[in-house]
C-alpha cells in the first residue's frame, strides 16, 4: 500500500498547535532569560570589583570603580546627585596616578580583564550609595530601601585601598523600566551588589519587601545578609529559619541563587 499523503488541514492544525504552545511557553522563557541577564550582570560586576581590589593590593595604589558622570568626591562644587541612566552603562576604572605628591589624583585605567562587557543589555545601575545598605521602609512603596523610580540618584565611586580596606557601597542594579510602578513581585528584579568596607566582601542580595524587613526586625535579624540571596520566594515565619542568625541578629546563611 502507498503512504497516505498529509492533507493541508492537518498541516495547518500542526502549525496552529505549535503556535499555541509557543504562546504559552515564550513569555515564561523571556522572563527567565531576563532574570538570568540581570543575575549575570551582578555576578560580572562583583568579579570586576574583586579583581580591581586584588590589583589595588598588588600595586600598592588606590583604584576606583565608578559609572559615567559620577561626581568627583574631591570636588567641593560637584553635585550630590545625577540623572538616573535610562540605558545600560558600563562601569569604568580609575587608578591613583601619583600617590606621593598628589594622592587624590586618579587617571583612567584599562587592562585586558577590564575590557569585557559587565552589565548586559537592559540592565541599568540606578544608584551607587555610600555607607552600609539601607532597608528603610517607606509608606509609598511595597519594597524597602531606596527608590529606583526617581529621576535623580546618588552615585559615588567605590574606592579600593592597597591595605585591603575599601568603602561600604551598595550598587543598585535593575532591569525594570524607568517609569515602572513598583510591586512586591519586583524584588527579584532589583539586585544590590553590596561591598563590605571592613572586609572587602562582595555579595549580591535582592531587594526586600516591606513585610520581610518588618519580619526580620521582629526576630532581631539584620536585613544585611552577607550572602548571595536572589530567590524571589517570600520570607515568612515558616522559612525564616532557613536563614541562620548569629548572636546580635546578623544573618549568615540560607539559600542563595535563583533556580
Amino acid at each position: 500500500m502507498g503512504r497516505r499523503a498529509v492533507t493541508l488541514i492537518e498541516v495547518l492544525l500542526v502549525i496552529l498547535l505549535l503556535g499555541m504552545i509557543t504562546a504559552f511557553v515564550f513569555p515564561e522563557l523571556g522572563g527567565e532569560l531576563k532574570r538570568r541577564s540581570l543575575t549575570e550582570s551582578a555576578d560580572r560586576l562583583r568579579a570586576l570589583i574583586v579583581m580591581t581590589h586584588a590589583h589595588a593590593m598588588r600595586d600598592g595604589l588606590k583604584y576606583r570603580v565608578q559609572f559615567p558622570d559620577t561626581p568627583d568626591p574631591d570636588d567641593p562644587y560637584a553635585e550630590d546627585e545625577i540623572d538616573v541612566p535610562l540605558v545600560t552603562q558600563q562601569p569604568t576604572l580609575q587608578q591613583q596616578s601619583d600617590p606621593l605628591s598628589n594622592p587624590d589624583e586618579f587617571k583612567d585605567f584599562t587592562a585586558p580583564w577590564s575590557k569585557h562587557t559587565v552589565l548586559q543589555p537592559g540592565t541599568r545601575c540606578v544608584a551607587v550609595l555610600p555607607g552600609r545598605p539601607s532597608f528603610e521602609i517607606s509608606p509609598h512603596s511595597p519594597i524597602a530601601g531606596p527608590s529606583i523610580s526617581e529621576d535623580m540618584a546618588t552615585f559615588v565611586p567605590l574606592t579600593l585601598n592597597p591595605d585591603g580596606t575599601c568603602d561600604w557601597v551598595t550598587l543598585v542594579l535593575t532591569d525594570l523600566p524607568p517609569d515602572v510602578e513598583l510591586e512586591p513581585q519586583h524584588v527579584s528584579r532589583i539586585l544590590n551588589v553590596i561591598v563590605d568596607g571592613r572586609t572587602g566582601q562582595v555579595w549580591v542580595q535582592r531587594a526586600l519587601r516591606v513585610e520581610e524587613v518588618e519580619l526580620m526586625q521582629e526576630h532581631g535579624a539584620s536585613p544585611i545578609l552577607h550572602i548571595d540571596f536572589t530567590r524571589a520566594d517570600l520570607i515568612t515565619e515558616n522559612n525564616i529559619l532557613e536563614i541562620h542568625m548569629r548572636q546580635g541578629g546578623q544573618t549568615t546563611g540560607g539559600r542563595s541563587r535563583s533556580k
